[in-house]
């Protein structure tokens, strides 16, 4: 049996509700949502993926670490998310065999071309050597991550966690990549090797999990942009 919620307004906020107590951060913050479509998802997760414990909720772990964490301490996140900048999956290629090659082309450059449109200028190598990448596109992509609010701030440090890319992140948030295009280049190299050596289940199962969760977050996405502060 799944989770039962409930959602109540009282004096323009939004909780949830279980067996009469309301529901709260892991740090035992309230929600005290101004808007219900945000409640609602979790409302919606729980019952469409019968979720038995609030913690396997997407929604409510993004919201509690928007509301634990990053309200708290915005800029110590923004520099954590930054970090991943210099190790960026789609900065580092291989140039055999030559199929990856391609697809490296094919996707990660063309992610690169969408970042230069916006002044962001990222090189990537093929060496195993760590790159050490522009510190004005660094600033500069630091300076848009700012202006970003924390629900925005939550999902784009679990998309960089999942992925190892903040650049995949950053344009997932700013809705320049689809979930779909999204999962074919953090998954790249995976994908190409099932295809040519077969799947290894357990591998895949993962990979498909995560689909959902960027599925998830892009749904919130655009509700967030939809529904400004």
């Amino acid at each position: 049996m799944f989770l039962k919620l409930f959602l109540r307004s009282e004096n323009g906020f939004y909780n949830l509700y279980l067996n009469e107590v309301k529901v709260k951060t892991p740090e035992k913050q309230l929600f005290d949502f101004t808007n219900k479509i945000y409640p609602k998802l979790i409302l919606s997760e729980i019952k469409n993926s019968k979720l038995k414990n609030l913690n396997e909720s997407i929604y409510y772990n993004i919201y509690s670490l928007a509301k634990d964490k990053i309200s708290s301490d915005k800029f110590k996140y923004i520099d954590e998310v930054l970090k991943y900048v210099n190790t960026d999956l789609i900065c580092y290629w291989e140039e055999q065999p030559k199929e990856i090659y391609s697809l490296q082309v094919k996707y990660w450059k063309s992610q690169l071309n969408k970042l230069e449109r916006e002044d962001l200028y990222f090189n990537y190598t093929t060496d195993i050597m760590p790159i050490v990448q522009n510190v004005q596109s660094i600033k500069h992509l630091k300076e848009k991550i700012v202006n970003l609010d924390y629900i925005s701030l939550s999902c784009l440090l679990m998309i960089t966690q999942l992925t190892g890319s903040i650049l995949l992140g950053y344009l997932y948030l700013t809705n320049k990549i689809k979930p779909e295009n999204l999962f074919k280049n953090a998954y790249l190299h995976e994908i190409w090797q099932s295809e040519k050596w077969g799947i290894v289940e357990e591998e895949n199962e993962k990979r498909n999990n995560n689909l959902k969760i960027f599925k998830k977050i892009y749904k919130l996405i655009k509700l967030n942009y939809e529904n400004p502060k």
